[in-house]
Formats: structure tokens, sequence, C-alpha cells
């Protein structure tokens, strides 16, 4: 199943979790406070030094183009509305998921290899 990488700070520090995708919840386009809700849950679950990893995108990485077409980095969509569309969109998009999950898969894959080898050179 696919997964979801979300991250809050707290503090002084950052935690990433993941986040298993489940069919028919909006896994990706949370609001900041019920992420919040959703990490705090999760820290309570797998605790504060649980490794993960993450991306975050708010409404400040949704940029307009200029009149040249060239992206507008001091531009942003301002509409709250917008922008709820524009996260449900990505949130629906499965590619994404497939790509984190794949990626995930296979530095598992190598990491186990490589500690596998380790360990054999050890004895």
């Amino acid at each position: 199943m696919p997964i979801v990488l979300v991250a809050q700070t707290f503090t002084k520090h950052t935690y990433f979790l993941y986040i298993k995708r489940v069919k028919g919840i909006r896994p990706m386009n949370y609001t900041l406070k019920e992420l919040q809700q959703r990490v705090e849950s999760l820290i309570d679950q797998h605790g504060e030094d649980a490794h993960c990893g993450a991306w975050i995108y708010t409404k400040n990485d949704c940029f307009l183009k200029d009149e040249d077409g060239n992206i507008d980095y001091d531009n942003t969509v301002k509409d709250p509305e917008v922008i709820e569309r524009i996260f449900d969109d990505v949130g629906n998009i499965d590619y994404i998921y497939q790509v984190i999950q794949e990626c995930v898969d296979e530095v598992v894959e190598e990491q186990v290899m490589l500690q596998q080898q380790e360990l054999a050179e050890v004895e």
C-alpha cells in the first residue's frame, strides 16, 4: 500500500513520519493543525525519536508564472479555495505514492544487503 510522508516541527526538533494511505481518507492534504494532531498521535505510537522522511508543501510552494511564462517565485496562489483544490488534486495522484514507495523499497533492500555484508565481514 502506498505511503505518505509527512513532517512537523515541535520546539527545536523536526519529526518525520510515514503515514499509510488509507482509501477514502485525505492522506496528504491536511491543514497544519490536522497534521500536527496526526503527527502527535504517531509520536505517541512510535516515539518521538522514530526515524522517517517527509515532504511538506504549503501555499508558498504554489508559484504563479509571470507574463513571459517563467515561474515568479515572489508570486504565489492566494485564494484559499484554489489552494485547497490544488492540494486535494495532488493528494489524489497515486503516482506520487507509488514512486515514494518504490524509492523506500529500493533503499530498504540496499541497506539490508549492506548490513548483511558488514555482518559477514565481521564474522
